[in-house]
């Protein structure tokens, strides 16, 4: 039997024993395809934890950061890595 591989922001893959009903059906808060881990971008002293895929991640802000500054374009605070408008600040 195998263990699930959803994994946590901060802590790792979960591990429980197939089927895991905490993260069988857990989908992207981006793209809603099956979600894979949890966002581990801070915000401040607390951790996203948006359900996301391996093509999606937390969008950079205008400022470069994750958070701190407004979002470009109108963007949700999650998207496809191809659709990041913004480097991170630490390339620029």
């Amino acid at each position: 039997m195998s263990n699930c591989t959803f994994v946590r922001a901060w802590v790792g893959p979960c591990g429980s024993p197939m089927p895991c009903t905490t993260h069988q059906d857990t989908v992207c808060s981006s793209c809603r395809q099956p979600a894979t881990h949890e966002c581990e971008e801070t915000i401040g002293p607390m951790v996203c934890g948006a359900h996301l895929c391996n093509d999606c991640e937390h969008t950079i802000c205008t400022n470069g950061c994750n958070s701190g500054a407004p979002l470009p374009n109108a963007m949700k605070e999650h998207c496809k890595k191809t659709d990041q408008q913004v480097k991170p600040w630490y390339t620029q």
